[in-house]
Formats: structure tokens, sequence, C-alpha cells
């Protein structure tokens, strides 16, 4: 129960990715695990419409810090600030700001919809200029890029498997103390340089994404996404430590959220 509140943030525009799946046979007709197979599908299609369409209605703004470690390489502390904007009833903004050790800053403007694909507005700001310089991406292979040199890539901030053509539901099973399902995602082509496949585990109660887990085409993992603290401000139990490893390059980048401002 205690993780209910900030699950809900989570849905709202935060991060991503996947497992294994093996299908048994056993025994069982052709028909009917074909037709089972059609209902996993029709399920995990209405559970993605659903965690799709929890649309913020009060703004959120927060702040903290991406510790990024990697083999033979000082730790980096990056500041970073978030918030979430609700646009209207069917769509909000997710914006993170950071200001890298050079000087440059950097912010991602993610606008999500209920029923749209993402759009992505990446911007710098070298020391010293006034102005941003705006890229505008698409989803899908544009965005497989780092965000301020960290391993959370613009496709994961964006929760980009969602909007994945094939979507099924694994099982049922505990992951962080919750009830979960577990969501298999899988692009239409195999055209992404790295993921071919995202499995991550979706609250019964919340349908915020408690875990999530990449795979490439050979089914090798290559980054995991998890939740692993928090704490209660007022009442509320709010999200304060998650990491996400990348296995491509052996490092991690942890987000520390400062609860006390």
């Amino acid at each position: 129960m205690k993780m209910k509140k900030f699950l809900k943030y989570l849905t709202c525009g935060t991060l991503s990715l996947l497992l294994v799946f093996t299908f048994g046979f056993n025994g069982a007709s052709a028909q009917s695990l074909m037709e089972k197979k059609e209902e996993k599908a029709k399920d995990a299609t209405e559970m993605v419409q659903t965690v799709r369409s929890h649309v913020p209605t009060q703004p959120i703004v927060s702040q903290g810090t991406l510790i990024i470690r990697a083999p033979k390489a000082k730790t980096r502390y990056v500041p970073i600030r978030f918030g979430v904007i609700p646009v209207d009833s069917r769509s909000w903004e997710s914006v993170y700001e950071t200001a890298l050790e050079t000087g440059t800053q950097e912010r991602l403007l993610i606008r999500f919809s209920v029923d749209k694909p993402n759009e992505y507005t990446l911007s710098r700001k070298a020391e010293g200029e006034k102005e941003w310089t705006e890229l505008k991406l698409k989803g899908g292979v544009d965005t497989a890029i780092s965000f301020a040199g960290t391993d959370f890539w613009i496709c994961d901030l964006g929760l980009e498997f969602l909007q994945w053509s094939q979507q099924s539901m694994l099982k049922r099973e505990m992951r962080k103390g919750r009830a979960c399902r577990v969501l298999e995602s899988i692009p239409a082509e195999w055209t992404d340089p790295v993921y071919a496949r995202v499995v991550s585990w979706v609250d019964n109660e919340t349908d915020g994404i408690v875990m999530a887990q990449a795979f490439n085409e050979k089914r090798k993992r290559v980054k995991e996404f998890e939740v692993q603290s928090f704490k209660k401000v007022e009442g509320v139990w709010q999200l304060k430590r998650m990491t996400i490893y990348n296995n491509l390059t052996d490092s991690r980048t942890t987000l520390e959220i400062d609860l006390e401002i």
C-alpha cells in the first residue's frame, strides 16, 4: 500500500524497460492456445490504455541529483529539476532540466497524450548563451540517445515501449512487495538499434511501473530499471531513489530526489 501514491507519479512520465518470456506447450489444443494468446493480447492492450490514460490533474515540481557511475571513471553528480504539467483532459507534459559540469544546460520536454504518439523537444544552451537551441525528435530510433550524458535515454523517460504495437500480458506475480501484471512489449519492426523487447511489472492497484527490463534481438538484457526507496512526506509516500543499469557500458545512473524541498 505504501508505494501507491508515488507509482501514480511514475505513470505520469518517468522511466522504463524488460524480461524473458517462455511459452510452454502443455498439451492443450492449438485452437485453445491461440484463444489464450488472443485473450492475453486483449488484456495487455487494455492495460496499456489504462496506464496511458492516467492524466495528472495537478502540476508537480521537484528536484534532485543524477549520480552516474561508470568503470574507470570518476562518479558524476548532475543536479536535475523536473516537473509534470497538465495540458488538458487528455494530455500533459514532463520537463527535465540539468546543468552539466561544462556549464551547458540541457532540457527535455515530453508531451504525453492518451491517444497520440509522444512529442519530444530536446534543448541545449551553452554557458553564456541566452537562447536555447531546440531539436524536435520523433519517437522510436530518434529517442535512443542519452539525456545529459546519463544512462537514462530519452525513450526511457518517455516510456516509448508503451507505444509499440505488440503488447502481451505474460503472467501475474509479486514484485517489490506489490501484486503485479507482467507486460511484454515488442515493436512492429525491430528497427531500434538496441531494444527489441521490454518486459515491465505493472502494479495491480495503481497501474504504476515497479520494475522494467530491456533486451536486444539476441535476448541479451541491456538495461534494467528499478524503484529502490521511498519516503512518507506529509502523509504521502513519494519516490526517493531509483536506478537504471546499463549492461552495455557496465554503468548505472541513480536518481535521488530531495523530498525536503
